[in-house]
């Protein structure tokens, strides 16, 4: 149409968005569960041990690779949320410890497998280091260089690359379905503020299946990234580098680029395709739609996650979450989408799924997963092979 409704002509208020048509995203569940404080946790998890998290979130570290045994005794150790950090990487000494024995015997399949197990658990060591970040920081290398080194012996492999954007570069592991052949399309995954490309990359062998390579990246403000460039939605010519660097790659086709984004990687998603028109498609993984009015409810630790991956200071996160509304971004939207949410999502609220999927402007589908969680940890396997699936069905892979 040529006359679409945008914040020009509405206020960002509750009736605003309900003369716009998208309902409510405040209800009494996610307002009750975005009450536990960083304070709140710490005493929890010293009378009761990590070991009260429920089974649903854990899934996030069994489909990430790990045991569920290791899981489960990594959970019972960690006695506040410092003590959280240490239970992790003592679990990584572990894996790394088997991945030695592994070596010695041989078996280099399980000593690889062992080590980007690790990998993850200094990864996971440090979402709660939000107040000491040389420990963040420190954490996170850890779990890069050891993905690193196992990153060439994954079947198929991960190529480590860098994609070159402004006066820096995008870092990224790139896995190319095991088979003669080519070009082969690509799929782009596009971390959250939690997540980065060594936690995405598990991600990839339903699309490797379906005949797609997989580019896994940080984007600005995360893993290799955060200590160098801040997030900011104006960023949105990192689309037309993703598409140079298929242009260069004589394993990838350019004309067949596609977006994953998870969380906030899901808006960036969305913003980036909407810029660029040779994007492929878009899968948008429970995404937010416009945070502005929930965002002050939203924990303490997620609002900091964001001010961390954003370097916002004092008074102006509010300014730059605003600046995430995909309200007039969403109707310009012309690749087909795929917006996948979840109804147990107590970060982004599940109604921003579907006031993402209504405002869209081109061709578009929901899938929603009333049981899962936020960014669908608990539903992997169900989401990515329906994301593979849409994503077969636009490029013809």
């Amino acid at each position: 149409p040529a006359c679409f409704p945008c914040r020009a002509c509405y206020p960002d208020t509750e009736e605003g968005m309900a003369a716009l048509g998208y309902s409510s995203v405040i209800t009494p569940h996610f307002w009750i569960a975005n009450r536990i404080t960083p304070r709140t946790m710490d005493l929890a998890f010293r009378v009761a041990s990590a070991g009260i998290i429920s089974p649903v979130s854990r899934l996030r570290f069994i489909y990430g690779g790990l045991g569920a045994r290791q899981v489960d005794a990594t959970l019972r150790r960690a006695r506040g949320l410092r003590g959280w950090s240490l239970s992790w990487v003592r679990t990584a000494r572990q894996y790394l410890s088997a991945a030695r024995a592994a070596h010695t015997r041989g078996e280099h399949a399980e000593a690889t497998r062992c080590e980007a197990s690790a990998a993850l658990c200094y990864h996971y060591a440090q979402v709660f280091e939000l107040d000491n970040l040389d420990r963040r920081n420190y954490l996170y290398r850890r779990a890069a260089d050891l993905f690193r080194r196992a990153a060439q012996r994954l079947d198929p492999p991960a190529l480590r690359v860098d994609i070159p954007w402004r006066d820096t570069s995008l870092p990224g592991y790139l896995r190319v379905p095991d088979r003669d052949g080519g070009p082969y399309p690509v799929v782009v995954l596009l971390n959250g503020a939690s997540t980065v490309k060594e936690e995405t990359g598990h991600w990839s062998d339903p699309f490797l299946h379906r005949n797609f390579a997989t580019l896994a990246i940080d984007t600005p403000g995360s893993g290799e990234l955060r200590e160098h460039v801040s997030g900011h939605p104006d960023q949105v010519d990192i689309g037309e580098a993703l598409i140079r660097f298929a242009e260069e790659h004589n394993k990838l086709d350019p004309r067949r680029v596609a977006l994953l984004g998870a969380s906030l990687g899901g808006a960036v998603a969305v913003r980036l395709a909407q810029a660029t028109p040779d994007i492929l498609a878009v899968v948008a993984l429970t995404p937010p739609f416009h945070p502005s009015p929930y965002f002050r409810h939203l924990n303490a630790v997620v609002r900091q996650e964001i001010a961390l991956v954003t370097g916002a200071r004092d008074g102006e996160l509010d300014a730059i979450v605003e600046k995430m509304s995909l309200l007039d971004i969403a109707p310009r939207l012309r690749a087909p989408l795929l917006v996948v949410g979840a109804g147990r999502d107590l970060v982004v609220p599940p109604q921003e799924a579907w006031n993402l999927y209504r405002a869209a402007g081109g061709p578009k589908h929901l899938h929603f997963i009333r049981q899962a969680n936020h960014v669908g940890f608990s539903h992997l396997p169900q989401w990515t092979a329906a994301a593979a699936d849409f994503l077969s069905s636009v490029a013809g892979a």
